[in-house]
């Protein structure tokens, strides 16, 4: 069994008041970190006990019928094999709920913050080879990806005033305009919560809502972005790691890697102002790829 997650805030919705069609919940013992409402559970299903997760619809953004529609897509065209299988999916209270089949697997956070010796760099190449597999996807089978309020440079409608640190980079953002192409399969929300490592591998890769055809460089920049609790991609050796592993497979543009990344720490900077802790973070990463990359 994984990392247990206790019971962080009230859910929406008790999945123990909906009706499945296909499953019996017997026991509800954990409560995954994530945007919308995430239980493990262990339930009946055609006559055996299996753990699966239940997935109900919470954040504003979610868009569960993409994301079931193209795991089916990806399924029936056998395109890829560490996406979950999905049992069931449904609406409940005029929210949209899915069950999906568990994989194996944990947090690459969790392996860190439990291995201290552990070759960060060789989880990071495997990492970056991943995405770039699922670049490879036949994107002709999608829809365009939803797309997020971050591929947008930062207005100062959405955010507090900027600061004087980051002006030069919005010029930067503003007076090199990029292409973008958005004929690539994306995953849309590549980030390392949504992957399952299991002995030294990724098992599965979760949450494909904002999947479909898109921009390359952006599902990068989004991989790597640090987030506020991160204790990796921190640094320029941790992306130069991610990086290393997606060239093995893919290519990218450097040029536009290099504008999505700087657009994505800007908005991570905006959305979390009063963190300084993290601010300080995000400063000398976005000299490191403004300068370096």
């Amino acid at each position: 069994m994984g990392i247990i997650y206790d019971k962080w805030r009230d859910l929406l919705i008790d999945p123990l008041t909906i009706k499945f069609k296909k499953i019996k919940i017997l026991e509800i013992f954990s409560y995954p970190y994530a945007q919308n409402d995430v239980v493990e559970c262990k339930c009946v299903y055609k006559d055996k006990v299996i753990d699966a997760f239940i997935k109900i619809e919470r954040s504003k953004m979610a868009a569960f019928d993409a994301e079931v529609n193209n795991l089916k897509i990806l399924m029936k065209n056998n395109c890829y094999d560490r996406m979950p299988k999905i049992i069931e999916n449904g609406i409940v209270e005029n929210k949209h709920y899915m069950v999906l089949e568990k994989i194996d697997g944990i947090r690459l956070s969790d392996i860190f913050r439990s291995n201290s010796e552990v070759n960060k760099s060789n989880y990071l190449i495997k990492y970056g080879r991943e995405l770039a597999k699922i670049h490879k996807i036949n994107s002709k089978l999608f829809c365009d990806a939803k797309k997020r309020i971050i591929n947008d440079i930062p207005k100062i409608d959405d955010y507090k005033e900027f600061d004087s640190f980051l002006k030069p980079y919005i010029e930067y953002l503003s007076n090199n305009g990029i292409v973008i192409n958005n004929q690539t399969f994306i995953h849309g929300d590549f980030h390392y919560a949504n992957i399952l490592w299991h002995n030294g591998n990724i098992s599965g890769v979760l949450d494909f809502e904002y999947s479909g055809m898109g921009f390359k460089e952006q599902d990068i920049a989004w991989s790597i972005v640090l987030r506020p609790t991160q204790t990796f991609m921190d640094n320029l050796e941790d992306i130069e790691s991610f990086l290393k592993g997606y060239l093995e497979i893919g290519t990218y543009d450097n040029n536009n890697l290099k504008w999505c990344m700087i657009n994505a720490y800007c908005h991570f900077y905006l959305m979390n102002i009063d963190n300084i802790e993290y601010i300080n973070k995000l400063k000398k990463l976005i000299e490191d790829v403004y300068n370096k990359l």
